[in-house]
């Protein structure tokens, strides 16, 4: 199949296998000539360099009032649509930060909750393992209040005047 005529043979009612003749040379699918098709023309090269542009103001004046005109429109929707957008932006920043704050007070309740279990005198012992040995009565010694103490045992509201 090198072509789509040979296609279309091999597909179509020329084939050997439906009983139709093989042709063998591939059919005409030229057009028909067009009227005036053996008209030629001639084209000229034209010099250009001679002549001078003229600048038209009042077009100049046009293009720049009307790109000031779109300008100004821009400005003004994006004036008028400027702060919803920015309301928008700050409530899902507001969400996002009570989400945050519901998210973190729940872990600061955890951790409370942690902290109160290791911190149960129950479970000294656990936390404290082997290395640390509750001290006996005789190996506890108790400091003498200083001189500058504000209340002693045996000192008598009497005797201190």
């Amino acid at each position: 199949m090198k072509s789509l005529s040979a296609l279309y043979d091999w597909l179509g009612a020329d084939h050997p296998a439906t009983g139709g003749s093989r042709r063998m040379e591939p059919p005409n699918y030229h057009l028909r000539n067009l009227p005036g098709e053996e008209i030629h023309l001639y084209v000229k090269n034209i010099d250009n360099s001679k002549l001078i542009r003229v600048v038209d103001k009042k077009d100049w004046a046009t293009s720049v009032s009307v790109t000031g005109a779109a300008l100004a429109c821009s400005l003004i929707v994006s004036a008028m649509v400027g702060p919803s957008c920015y309301g928008m932006l700050a409530s899902r920043r507001m969400k996002y930060l009570r989400e945050e704050r519901s998210r973190l007070q729940s872990q600061l309740l955890e951790l409370k909750v942690q902290e109160a279990r290791r911190l149960n005198p129950q479970n000294v012992e656990e936390w404290a393992g082997t290395q640390f040995v509750p001290p006996t009565a005789e190996q506890v010694l108790y400091a003498p209040p200083s001189k500058e103490a504000v209340a002693s045992l045996g000192v008598t509201a009497k005797e201190d005047r």
